[in-house]
């Protein structure tokens, strides 16, 4: 079809729908009109369809970070899934491009709010020894969500009825968080004992544990702190070292999305088969995630992001030499997949890492910032690696995504171990733990 209207196109006489073709799927490629190669606006529109997808995702985190700390973890899970289910749901009835623009950024904004929101929950329920073990399932139940919706995207010919498919799926995701035990750390920034209680008390019933929490002593925080929106940005100017390591955060948050999101949408031009590209890229994801765990179970969380992070130097450094491999093939090619493989890990490990080193107060705040700036260099990832390398010379963005991680690696050796400790409930904690660091690998 494409070929057959890159040759129509260009006479005026002829529109698409002079040309007679039964379609095997219903697109809204087809349907809007956008599968021209050759038309650039209608190769704009079918592009600012899942930028829109990024816009709310980045609005969502915005909004989102104080949703998290003051509003609660299930509260912020429920209206996020229901925000994506209703907005896929619709999309079953769309039938104009610009509702359907409007559906995309419904479901980043909820999308990201629900599963962001899953994620510190879940840190925040795991026990520190486990809370790796933890990252990683979260990496497996992710990767597997790839062919889980390849498969739906393949089977169901009708993009109406695909959009119908989220929606069921992401109601049965949201279905169980109504059953949540929201997170008791979350009601002691609060200062709420009767729920810090009753959290406590339900996730030993579910776990066979006999406690009696009425003979515990619950709160051990700052008497004269209050939570709120006004109080978290207070805590900033007052915990200096707050500001510090959230800044290093969202560095390295974005160096990991712009290089993992750079690559993974530039297989074209850095291989020679963009299909092998995305095979392979897939296949050492999904390795790397297995991996993960046991690597940083051995060398700690901090050590762990410094010899990723120098890996992907390394394959950065290494893809800007031309050496021919075979016919087809460069050097830059195995280099860049594995450069991959250290970004990948670098991405868990930053997950995992943030949620330990951001206090229980902040957690959510930090999160949606820190997430925020990742949704900057997904923007930008792409533009990196399938632009720049056609108007300059490879060194150029190889050598910028190269001094980005040489910063964020200089940032790693300024932050603490977190993985034998328990993650800090306030700032104050923060500054605290401080009193422990000495530079060192």
């Amino acid at each position: 079809l494409e070929q057959l209207c890159d040759q129509l196109f260009t006479q005026e006489s002829i529109t698409i729908k002079d040309v007679a073709f039964q379609p095997q799927r219903k697109t809204f490629s087809v349907e809007f009109n956008m599968f021209c190669k050759i038309d650039t606006k209608g190769h704009a529109k079918k592009t600012l369809i899942s930028s829109m997808y990024f816009a709310g995702a980045l609005l969502g985190l915005m909004i989102s970070g104080f949703c998290y700390d003051n509003f609660g973890r299930k509260v912020s899970v429920l209206v996020g899934g229901s925000l994506t289910t209703l907005a896929s749901f619709i999309g079953f009835f769309c039938k104009s491009y610009e509702l359907l623009l409007f559906i995309r950024f419904m479901q980043g904004f909820g999308n990201l709010v629900a599963a962001t929101a899953v994620y510190i929950w879940g840190c925040e329920i795991v026990p520190s020894r486990f809370r790796n073990y933890f990252n990683g399932y979260m990496g497996i139940a992710w990767s597997l969500g790839y062919p889980i919706v390849a498969a739906l995207g393949y089977l169901i010919k009708d993009w109406n009825f695909q959009f119908l498919s989220v929606a069921v799926s992401m109601l049965l995701a949201t279905i169980p968080a109504f059953f949540m035990i929201e997170s008791p750390r979350f009601y002691a920034i609060k200062k709420d004992v009767t729920n810090i209680q009753s959290s406590i008390q339900k996730l030993a019933q579910l776990n066979g544990v006999k406690i009696d929490v009425a003979t515990v002593d619950l709160l051990d925080l700052e008497v004269k702190r209050e939570q709120s929106a006004i109080q978290q940005l207070k805590d900033f100017i007052q915990y200096p070292i707050l500001i510090f390591e959230t800044l290093i955060q969202m560095l390295t948050w974005f160096l990991v999305a712009i290089s993992y999101y750079g690559f993974n949408f530039g297989w074209g031009s850095l291989v020679p088969n963009v299909y092998l590209g995305y095979l392979l890229a897939g296949t050492c994801e999904g390795v790397t995630v297995l991996l993960h765990v046991g690597f940083v179970q051995a060398t700690g969380r901090r050590r762990s992001m410094i010899i990723l992070l120098t890996g992907a130097v390394g394959a950065f450094l290494i893809s800007i030499i031309d050496v021919e491999i075979g016919d087809e093939w460069a050097l830059e090619s195995i280099s860049s997949l594995f450069g991959l493989v250290f970004i990948s890990s670098a991405f868990a490990g930053i997950y995992l890492y943030s949620s330990e080193l951001a206090p229980t107060s902040h957690r959510g705040l930090v999160f949606a910032m820190s997430s925020g700036s990742a949704r900057i260099g997904s923007f930008l990832g792409p533009f990196v690696i399938n632009n720049l390398y056609n108007i300059t010379h490879k060194a150029v963005p190889l050598s910028v995504l190269s001094f980005l991680a040489l910063v964020c690696i200089g940032g790693m050796f300024c932050l603490v171990e977190t993985g034998d400790k328990d993650i800090p409930a306030v700032p104050a904690d923060v500054k605290e733990r401080r009193k422990h660091y000495k530079l060192r690998f």
